[in-house]
């Protein structure tokens, strides 16, 4: 006979928390890594400009070396962006995966209310960060993070409740249409 193959099927639970988390680390890295790009850049230009290897001048090699890395940590502001929504989305399909029973409901719904007041401390502090001047116009260019992590709270709203209706409203349902009964 069959045996039911047993998946690991914990929950959403705690996808909020390590949305925040991971959207404000992968940001917040993407920001030092452009920034340090910069500033090594620069440094390289005020000690070496004069310098000259051979017959090329320092400050050739300096931008095409260094300039083509701040090329590709330029590709951070989107790549940041779409890393995130793919997490949004990740929580959205994982919710559809999940069964659960109806007395999680009440547990998810506290869950989702500590993730939110959790949420506008992460987001408090990441506008102190952007708005120090010394990172400040490095993270100027995060358009689509910086309005996500600003907003934090609302979207940690949204996805959280979508994310319920999604794994709440298919209560059972999944076992039954992949076994067969």
């Amino acid at each position: 006979m069959y045996k039911k193959r047993k998946w690991n099927k914990k929950g959403g639970f705690t996808d909020l928390f390590l949305f925040m988390i991971i959207s404000l680390i992968i940001v917040l890295i993407s920001g030092v890594f452009i920034y340090m790009g910069l500033l090594v850049t620069d440094k390289l230009h005020e000690s070496m400009d004069d310098m000259t290897f051979g017959s090329t001048n320092a400050s050739e090699v300096i931008d095409d070396n260094m300039g083509d890395v701040n090329d590709a940590y330029g590709g951070l502001y989107w790549i940041s962006i779409f890393l995130i929504v793919g997490m949004m989305l990740s929580i959205f399909i994982g919710s559809y995966l999940v069964t659960t029973k109806p007395i999680f409901f009440v547990p998810y719904i506290f869950i989702t209310i500590i993730a939110i007041i959790v949420s506008v401390g992460i987001s408090n502090a990441y506008e102190q960060i952007i708005l120090n001047p010394t990172m400040a116009s490095t993270f100027m260019n995060f358009t689509g993070a910086n309005w996500i992590l600003l907003h934090l709270p609302t979207w940690i709203t949204a996805i959280g409740f979508v994310g319920g209706i999604i794994m709440f409203s298919r209560m059972g349902k999944r076992e039954e249409t992949m076994y067969g009964y």
